[in-house]
């Protein structure tokens, strides 16, 4: 008896350690295939009133997701003006659980969801349930948050200059060297497609570096909210709550040719938020992704590993902060 329960536990232990590697390998289909469960972390519990609930949204995570993209932000190598202005940018946000037209024109399937108001510098949070995973939630707030300061998002803080072309504005994006990072085949390898002018559309259409950037911000942040937050979470604990945070986008089709503005959903998992070397920890993986991790904290390693030539110093040369409707004060 004694050695059938040993051979059992061997079983179930070799079935545990093949679940780890193949999350560590592929974590875009472990969290496609993992099924709706608790991660260990909740905005308020299921029983909270819908008011109760959205005060905790607003009193307590939205304010502490933006603190931690502020820790973020503070941590790059910026040029003191620009980290003003986007800190300003961030801090100046709102939030609101007020989006009946836009909740009424959901599929449900899509609930909960969020939007950004730029006009309004508010973040909406629509259909969302008491007791939702925090990853899911802090995940929600990061996107948003992090769109308004990636290259298409930025000119909204920063002007950039229309007749730069695309090599000079990625050369100008504050956040030095993560553009060409994401580009780069050793990571995600985010793509343009040209079909529209530079000069007309800058960053904000046909092109894969905005989704990757805010891919690459939201995973930075989370790692980080959750890490201070939930400190006695387990290895499956955290790999659910990735799970339970991005599931819902697995079955996100592409057209016909092939080309969308976000990199495909098993690449941008794998090779952004997989290769973030504090969440692999935190999920149980010790070796290094095969997708080169973008460390904005260290351009001139960044631009070493894709073979670019160093940054430039931070900043934006011939440009200022913007007015709330992007015009240059």
């Amino acid at each position: 008896m004694k050695k059938t329960f040993l051979i059992i536990g061997l079983i179930l232990s070799a079935q545990a350690h093949a679940q780890k590697q193949n999350s560590c390998n592929n974590l875009a289909a472990s969290t496609c295939s993992s099924l709706g469960a608790s991660d260990g972390t909740t905005v308020g519990t299921v029983k909270d009133s819908p008011s109760s609930f959205t005060e905790k949204l607003k009193k307590d995570t939205f304010p502490s997701v933006q603190k931690a993209i502020v820790k973020k932000v503070s941590s790059l190598p910026l040029d003191e003006s620009t980290r003003t202005a986007i800190i300003a940018k961030i801090n100046g946000m709102k939030f609101s659980t007020s989006c009946e037209d836009l909740s009424a024109s959901l599929d449900p399937a899509l609930w909960p969801n969020s939007f950004f108001s730029p006009t309004e510098n508010t973040f909406y949070l629509c259909k969302a349930k008491p007791g939702m995973s925090e990853f899911a939630a802090a995940k929600m707030i990061s996107e948003e948050l992090s769109a308004t300061i990636n290259p298409c998002g930025i000119d909204s803080i920063i002007r950039r200059p229309k007749e730069r072309t695309l090599e000079q504005s990625e050369t100008a994006y504050p956040i030095k060297g993560v553009i060409s990072c994401l580009r780069s085949e050793k990571s995600v390898g985010a793509k343009r497609n040209n079909s529209s002018s530079f000069q007309d559309v800058g960053f904000c259409m046909n092109d894969q570096i905005t989704r990757s950037f805010t891919d690459w911000m939201t995973t930075e942040v989370v790692t980080d909210y959750i890490s201070q937050k939930y400190k006695d979470l387990t290895q499956s604990q955290w790999r659910q709550g990735i799970a339970n945070s991005y599931r819902d986008e697995c079955s996100v089709g592409r057209p016909d040719d092939g080309f969308t503005e976000d990199p495909e959903f098993e690449v941008r998992i794998n090779g952004i938020v997989g290769a973030n070397p504090a969440l692999r920890k935190k999920i149980g993986c010790y070796d290094s992704s095969q997708y080169l991790y973008c460390d904005a904290s260290n351009p001139d390693a960044m631009a070493k590993a894709v073979g670019a030539p160093k940054a430039a110093p931070s900043g934006l040369p011939n440009s200022g902060p913007a007015d709330s409707k992007g015009a240059v004060q």
